[in-house]
């Protein structure tokens, strides 16, 4: 294969994150398998639990539903914007990004992430304050 070798990551292998009520599982990222454009995470939020609304100035971002309900910031600072399965949400760069379960069951979806980022370091920046912006 031109430019590498192919890197398999099992779930189950993958370092895990822990947020509010959630675990983010890092599949395809830099440190794990050195992908230089994008980053790909699997996300579990128990019910009541969210991914803080944040905001990443110059990455864009994707949610796609696998299982579960969710809300999602609008936009408009209004109401939130209902998600479930076979969903998927498109942040763009510097847009307010997060998700909230509103469901029963554990909420369940890929995070898609272009350029990737320092993920930890979002994670640290969350225990200190509410909302968080980076830089990348």
């Amino acid at each position: 294969m031109p430019g590498g070798s192919l890197k398999v990551v099992e779930l189950r292998k993958a370092k895990a994150l822990k947020g509010d009520k959630s675990r983010s599982f890092q599949l395809i990222n830099p440190e794990n398998v050195g992908s230089r454009r994008f980053m790909i995470t699997v996300v579990e939020v128990r019910p009541g639990g969210s991914t803080p609304p944040h905001e990443h100035r110059t990455v864009e971002s994707m949610y796609y539903i696998i299982e579960g309900r969710g809300e999602v910031p609008s936009g408009q600072g209004g109401k939130g914007k209902a998600v479930g399965p076979k969903t998927a949400v498109f942040f763009p760069a510097g847009s307010v990004h997060g998700i909230r379960n509103t469901g029963r069951t554990t909420l369940v979806y890929l995070s898609c992430h272009a350029p990737p980022y320092e993920i930890e370091e979002l994670y640290r920046h969350w225990r200190e304050s509410d909302f968080v912006t980076t830089g990348g």
